[in-house]
């Protein structure tokens, strides 16, 4: 259970230093309005993930089970990605300032798509580094702890 706390404080964390990180790549490139929206979609995805392992902490802090009205946010919250997701693609292309603004969009767009595929559906990080493609490979994609939570029978 220690570890498990220390992870989920860990993971929390770390997603908000990348929220940080990104805000301030952001501020530093001379970026356009395409990069904006994917970099704010990004963020909100980051704050998410953010928030929900902040949550599962105290949760184990405080020995409770999720409620119910966390789990209908969570729900919530990933029909709404969805929808943001298409706007955003969408809004990229209308918006975009030159070619390199759309490009950049673009690559942090996909990078977007593949938290957000993290966070709701599939669990893409495997082992102590992260990424280990011969346990993936060996144990194949496992659902995601979002997904596991609301899918849950109650």
């Amino acid at each position: 259970m220690k570890n498990l706390k220390k992870q989920f404080l860990n993971l929390a964390i770390g997603e908000f230093a990348a929220i940080m990180v990104f805000i301030y790549a952001f501020r530093t490139f001379n970026l356009g309005p395409a990069s904006l929206g994917a970099f704010a979609f990004l963020i909100f995805l980051l704050l998410q993930g953010s928030t929900y392992w902040l949550y599962r902490y105290k949760l184990i802090v405080a020995r409770r089970p999720p409620s119910n009205g966390a789990i209908k946010i969570l729900k919530l919250a990933k029909q709404l990605n969805l929808v943001i997701s298409v706007v955003v693609v969408i809004s990229m292309l209308i918006v975009k300032r030159d070619l390199k603004d759309l490009v950049i969009a673009i690559l942090i767009y996909v990078f977007a798509l593949i938290e957000l595929i993290n966070y709701y559906w599939y669990r893409l990080s495997y082992g102590k580094t992260g990424f280990n493609i011969k346990i993936l490979i060996s144990e194949g994609l496992q659902a995601s702890s979002i997904n596991k939570l609301i899918n849950k029978e109650r």
